[in-house]
């Protein structure tokens, strides 16, 4: 605002810039330049240009400049560096990354430790024989053996159980080429080097041996007495291992342990021929019965038994029945039949009526059990108990085996033989049944 008033007859240029304070406001400051700019324009109309052509000009400028200012704008946008908060949540995933690839190669290498450890443990526990069997076993190392051969030999003998570390460690003491063939006592808990340094020994003296022939159908009984006959070992002490002892082998965790069974072991002593020395320890005689009947009953066998659904103690249950029953492979595939027949329909033929097993309980348990159990009788005498005996009744060899894994199919219940000729003759009714028994020569 002005000081003074100003009329239209008395403006002038001086008194127009006294009338302007020293200092004004923002606003004032703007329309005082805009005022000064349009007092001190010419006054003459033609040191002015064309309206139009000054109006063109002016919008021509302006445009250029406003064109330049986009252009400026959107290079400098263009030169912008990237937001930073890209780049911190890339330095986030980066840091993220390289925690979870420490956590990995941490798990790795600890992983890898722990399987060293343990692999260097197994190696020490094998090398010096710890937590191994103190059974000693008989080894026979026949002549020109080569340090493969022996480990192959100690493998199967159970004596170690790393045939490739026994050649390594063979060859690291020098030992390869100075075994002696011949007969050594050896054990798995001895460390390889005494091993090495027994093999190396020369053998002074040769020890009596003797063969023994264990017939299908012998009875654990049986085999003792033989074993005693022949001065291999007590037979009473013979008895007791067999049936406590554990070897490691896999058809023991097959056995049934049951408080009705007599002889736990009865049916695994492998009907065959052995050797044995004299006077010898009856744990390496019970393993050595151990280790030919795990070699004996095949994966095939297995295999089959599952078909079935019958386990190990009820097939060698039914096959030492047979065994006991028929002396030829088709009689025996015949009396499984019958036996089978009669176990599918237990409501008409509750019992099998087998004469071996009421032999088994008068001439085997009745004179050897400790404490008398009528429970125990009945129930191995299929006479009085139902279905199977509570175990095998003899040690039935492969034929009988086999016999109960495949039988014949029949419609046979009954049968009965001729003890003299050894003539089976089968029935499927009682009265055929009764009328074979009188050609069999078994009644009046």
């Amino acid at each position: 605002m002005v000081n003074k008033e100003i009329t239209e007859d008395n403006v002038t240029l001086d008194d127009i810039r006294e009338s302007i304070p020293d200092e004004l406001p923002a606003d004032a400051a703007v329309e005082e330049e805009t005022s000064a700019a349009e007092v001190t324009a010419p006054d003459d109309a033609e040191s002015m240009p064309d309206t139009a052509e000054a109006v063109g000009s002016d919008e021509t400028e302006k445009l250029t400049d406003n064109d330049i200012n986009e252009n400026e704008d959107e290079e400098a946008y263009e030169e912008l560096p990237e937001p930073r908060y890209k780049e911190t949540k890339r330095r986030k995933k980066r840091g993220h990354t390289h925690i979870i690839f420490g956590v990995i190669l941490s798990v790795v290498i600890i992983s890898v430790s722990i399987l060293a450890a343990v692999f260097a443990l197994k190696c020490a526990k094998e090398l010096f024989g710890i937590g191994k069997s103190d059974i000693e076993s008989v080894v026979e190392i026949p002549m020109g053996s080569s340090t493969t051969d022996i480990a192959e030999q100690l493998f199967r003998e159970g004596i170690i159980a790393d045939p490739s570390l026994f050649k390594l460690f063979s060859k690291i003491k020098g030992a390869d080429g100075t075994y002696i063939a011949g007969t050594h006592i050896l054990s798995p808990n001895m460390d390889y080097s005494t091993i090495i340094e027994t093999l190396q020994e020369e053998v002074e003296e040769q020890r009596e041996t003797a063969d023994i022939v264990f017939p299908e159908g012998i009875t654990i009984f049986e085999a003792a007495q033989k074993l005693e006959e022949k001065g291999v070992c007590d037979a009473d002490e013979f008895i007791k291992v067999f049936n406590s002892s554990s070897f490691g082998f896999d058809f023991e965790e097959k056995v049934k342990v049951s408080a009705m069974k007599f002889y736990k072991m009865e049916g695994y002593l492998f009907p065959d021929t052995y050797q044995f020395y004299l006077d010898e320890d009856p744990r390496v005689v019970a393993k050595k019965f151990y280790k030919n009947f795990e070699a004996r009953i095949t994966p095939d066998l297995y295999g089959r038994m599952d078909d079935l659904q019958m386990d190990l103690e009820e097939v060698l249950t039914l096959a030492s029945m047979v065994q006991a029953e028929a002396s030829n492979t088709r009689d025996m595939k015949n009396v499984a039949s019958v036996f089978y027949n009669r176990l599918n329909d237990p409501d008409e033929f509750p019992l099998l009526q087998s004469d071996p097993t009421t032999n088994y309980v008068e001439d085997i348990i009745m004179p050897n059990i400790e404490v008398k159990s009528e429970k125990i009788f009945e129930a191995y005498d299929t006479y009085r108990g139902a279905g199977l005996p509570p175990g095998p009744i003899c040690n039935p060899g492969l034929d009988a085996i086999n016999a109960v894994l495949y039988p014949s199919e029949t419609d046979y219940y009954f049968f009965c033989s001729n003890l003299e000729t050894g003539e089976f003759y089968y029935a499927r009714t009682l009265e055929e049944h009764e009328q074979n028994l009188v050609e069999a020569g078994l009644v009046q």
